[in-house]
């Protein structure tokens, strides 16, 4: 398995993956698969995939450049190099961090911090559940086009009523284009929730360091909190 990516370098990743999928699209384009889709897909199901997939790689891509921003965040508050003043620019962790100051200067117990952690957690997963979703989505979407497809092929048997030549020459045509529907959907389903689930897996794996960090730097700062603050990732 390759290592993790470093700390704040999320978004050369995903910039990475970008690389690969502009390449993609562009020998798509070329080798005339795009104008395939359109002719051999009538359900179009297809082609609302891959523009799902164009839609939520943007948004994986955003969600990738927020992360590495909230580690420079939290790694300048765990060197102490800019310390947090009243105005200073809202991030996770400084917010984190006060949050924690404020709950222990108004007297609360290390379990009652509990919850502190568990809001940490959700804010930076923030969006991650909402990209997983469309992945999931993607892959039901190309289901479902399989299940249209099978659909058409069934209709077209239904409707045959004579053993015609020429009638089981239109049924198979008819038979082909929903198998056509059933194949095209269904790869364009599989392949797009394959290829945002890397991308949200590389989120998912960020934001779990951006937690530790940010657990790091302010345990530095209120050694009693520790406690608390680990265990919500149990």
């Amino acid at each position: 398995m390759a290592p993790p990516p470093s700390t704040g370098q999320t978004f050369l990743y995903w910039l990475a993956i970008a690389g690969l999928l502009a390449l993609g699209a562009v020998l798509f384009v070329h080798f005339g698969l795009l104008a395939l889709f359109l002719e051999q897909d009538a359900s179009r199901l297809s082609l609302i995939i891959l523009a799902g997939l164009i839609i939520a790689s943007g948004h994986a891509g955003y969600c990738s450049w927020l992360m590495d921003k909230e580690h420079k965040s939290a790694q300048s508050l765990a060197t102490g190099a800019a310390p947090p003043s009243a105005d200073a620019p809202s991030s996770i962790a400084i917010d984190y961090q006060r949050a924690v100051a404020t709950a222990l200067a108004n007297g609360r117990s290390v379990a009652d911090l509990v919850n502190l952690g568990t809001d940490l957690q959700q804010q930076v997963r923030s969006g991650h559940a909402s990209g997983w979703f469309i992945a999931d989505l993607m892959i039901k979407l190309g289901l479902l086009g399989t299940v249209i497809g099978f659909i058409f092929m069934l209709n077209s048997v239904a409707q045959m009523e004579t053993t015609d030549l020429n009638a089981a020459k239109l049924m198979l045509t008819q038979m082909s284009g929903g198998m056509r529907i059933a194949l095209f959907t269904t790869l364009a389903g599989l392949t797009s929730g394959l290829i945002l689930g890397v991308q949200y897996q590389l989120l998912d794996r960020a934001a779990d360091r951006l937690f530790g960090v940010i657990v790091t730097a302010v345990d530095t700062q209120h050694p009693m909190h520790a406690d608390a603050a680990v265990g919500p990732t149990s």
